[in-house]
C-alpha cells in the first residue's frame, strides 16, 4: 500500500489538484502506536469483529493516510487537518471497534474515527458515519477548496430548510465522490449547491443544517439565479 500523496489512485483529477495544492506529510509518530499482538489483544472483547481484517484495515490506513496534513475550508472544520489512524476501542453497536483518525484543534467536541468497514465518523453524542471512506472525504475537501476560486451566490445559508433545498438540487447532478450520509454536492450548467447537515446531526440541532450555493463564471451565475428563482430559494 502506497501513501495517497505518492499514489493517489481513486482520485478524481480535482482530488489530486487539491492534494497537491494543499497538502504535505510529516513523520507518523510511532511511539504510542501499539504492535499487531496488541492490537490483536486489544480486539478479544469484541467477538463480533474479524481480528484479522480489522488489523489489516487499521494498518492499510496508517500506511495510505498517516501524517497526512492539509488545511480545509470544510465547513466541519476550517483548519488544518491530521491523519492519524490510531486503534481506539469503544463498542459501536454493529460495527465493533474504531480506530482514531483525524487530529483536530479547534474548539469543535467531536472527534472523527475510521470505523472498521472503513467509513469515516463522527462521534458526539451519536456515531454519524458521515463518508463512505477517507478518500470521499478527501474529495469532499477537495470540492470546497475549488469554491474558494468560484463566485459565491449563496453564502453558508440557514434560512431555507434543509429538505426544501436538497428537493431542489436533487434535480441537479449529485457529485457522488464529494458526497456522503450528511452532506451533498451538486452541480449543473457552471453552478454548485452543497447542502451540509453533519452538524444536525452530529450535535442533533436542526439549526445546525446550512447550505450555500457558487458560480464557476458569469454563465453560471446567471444558471444559478434561474435555479434559486425557479425554485423559491432566494
Amino acid at each position: 500500500m502506497q501513501h495517497i500523496l505518492n499514489t493517489p489512485g481513486g482520485l478524481t483529477e480535482r482530488g489530486r489538484r487539491f492534494l497537491a495544492a494543499r497538502a504535505r506529510t510529516v513523520p507518523f509518530p510511532v511511539q504510542d502506536n501499539p504492535d499487531d499482538t496488541e492490537v490483536i489483544a486489544r480486539l478479544a472483547p469484541f467477538p463480533e469483529v474479524d481480528t484479522t481484517m480489522a488489523l489489516a484495515g487499521l494498518r492499510r490506513a496508517q500506511e495510505r493516510y498517516g501524517g497526512l496534513v492539509y488545511r480545509t475550508s470544510a465547513w466541519s472544520f476550517q483548519e488544518e487537518i491530521r491523519f492519524e489512524p490510531w486503534p481506539y476501542y469503544q463498542e459501536s453497536v454493529g460495527h465493533g471497534p474504531l480506530g482514531e483518525f483525524i487530529d483536530h484543534e479547534v474548539a469543535h467536541p467531536y472527534s472523527v474515527t475510521l470505523r472498521s468497514d472503513s467509513a469515516v465518523v463522527y462521534r458526539f453524542a451519536a456515531d454519524v458515519a458521515v463518508f463512505a471512506d477517507a478518500d470521499a472525504l478527501i474529495e469532499a475537501d477537495a470540492l470546497y477548496w475549488e469554491c474558494e476560486s468560484w463566485i459565491p451566490v449563496v453564502e453558508p445559508n440557514v434560512g431555507q430548510s434543509a429538505a426544501g433545498v436538497r428537493e431542489a438540487a436533487s434535480r441537479l447532478s449529485l457529485i457522488r465522490e464529494g458526497s456522503g450520509n450528511t452532506e451533498w454536492w451538486w452541480e449543473s450548467d457552471g453552478f454548485r449547491v452543497h447542502l451540509w447537515r453533519t452538524f444536525a446531526e452530529l450535535f442533533q440541532q436542526e439549526r445546525q443544517a446550512k447550505w450555500g450555493l457558487w458560480a464557476r463564471d458569469e454563465a453560471g451565475l446567471r444558471a444559478a439565479h434561474r435555479f434559486l428563482a425557479g425554485n423559491d430559494l432566494r
